[in-house]
């Protein structure tokens, strides 16, 4: 072989491994809340580089959130999204998808079942937008499937109104007492959410979508079917939080994946600030309707704009290897904050 035949044979050599360092699975747990301006787009990325994506934000000319979304996933190192779910079918959760279809390879289109609000204008274009970008490739789930990924028990805990029934025993919540059960909504796709618990050794987190109160009671009352978390999204971009539910889950950090005038109510910050053991409230939005006491601190909220000035910025969670401690962190001021997991 010749002089200038071995030198670019290891420059291939080295690019490779570069690549393949580069691509092979990393040690956390990644979890980004993508500001699509309250429509609560959760990327979550597995040590296995497995992804999932609930919600994609709104539809627009721009793809503005499609953009935001694939920029995540350039952070997090991945190319294609292996499930995509859709909490419901409202607009600002799945009117994204198309344009984001078109960008990424996406490998699973999950939801509740057909939408039940095919009768309402704004809701059946949402709908449609879903059917268009799945194309025929969709499955729905029931509470209590479990995604198959490695390393990470993933289940669905609430579907289309239905709760899972844990197989282990349950302690009875005393928060129930006096609880408001809510009022029970038939024909509202936000009662229909999809909600997960996601564990992976000793962290555990819950997304429950835009569940209404009397489902979210279902999950409390009267005993807590979910036990004790790390790291709660608070349902509903922060409007709509059953005190029964949050405080038994007494988890250490919450996130508010709301927008500047969307979600981020002062009764549901309340609600999570008086939860025994919170450490910490993570905004992805200044909620520009409420005032500082209804708001955490800047340092810990990603986006303080109104919509048309706003960067985008995400807040993101890694989980170490061994699952036991985790971080969160604001692109925009680089506050980062570290927790051990329950």
């Amino acid at each position: 072989m010749s002089r200038w035949g071995l030198i670019m044979s290891l420059v291939i050599v080295v690019v490779s491994a570069a690549v393949s360092s580069a691509l092979a699975p990393g040690d956390t747990l990644d979890i980004y809340w993508v500001d699509v301006e309250g429509g609560a787009a959760t990327l979550i990325v597995t040590p296995a580089r497995e992804s999932i994506l609930m919600d994609s934000g709104w539809g627009r000319s721009d793809e503005r959130d499609a953009i935001r979304i694939q920029e995540a996933m350039m952070d997090a190192n991945i190319e294609r999204l292996d499930y995509f779910i859709a909490s419901h079918f409202h607009r600002d959760h799945v009117g994204g998808l198309p344009a984001l279809a078109r960008r990424v390879e996406i490998g699973h289109f999950l939801d509740h079942g057909d939408s039940i609000e095919q009768d309402q204008e704004r809701s059946k274009e949402a709908w449609d937008a879903y059917l268009q970008a799945a194309r025929g490739n969709r499955r729905t789930v029931k509470a209590g499937d479990q995604l198959p990924l490695q390393g990470v028990d993933f289940t669905f805990v609430a579907v289309d109104g239905e709760t899972w029934n844990a197989q282990e025993q349950m302690k009875t919540n005393s928060h129930c007492v006096g609880a408001s059960p809510g009022v029970q909504d038939i024909g509202d796709e936000d009662s229909r959410s999809v909600g997960y618990l996601l564990s992976f050794g000793e962290f555990q987190f819950v997304n429950l979508g835009d569940l209404t109160i009397d489902v979210q009671h279902k999950l409390a009352c009267p005993e807590n079917k979910l036990g004790v978390v790390d790291l709660y999204q608070i349902p509903y971009h922060g409007d709509v939080v059953a005190p029964q539910l949050v405080w038994a889950l007494n988890p250490t950090v919450a996130i508010i994946n709301n927008g500047p005038h969307k979600g981020g109510s002062a009764d549901g910050f309340e609600v999570v600030a008086r939860t025994p053991e919170i450490e910490d409230i993570w905004q992805v939005h200044r909620a520009l309707d409420s005032d500082a006491a209804h708001n955490t601190n800047e340092h810990l909220t990603a986006n303080l704009t109104h919509e048309d000035q706003c960067s985008g910025h995400w807040i993101k969670m890694e989980v170490n290897s061994g699952g036991d401690s985790y971080s969160v962190s604001n692109r925009r001021t680089q506050e980062s904050r570290s927790y051990f997991s329950k």
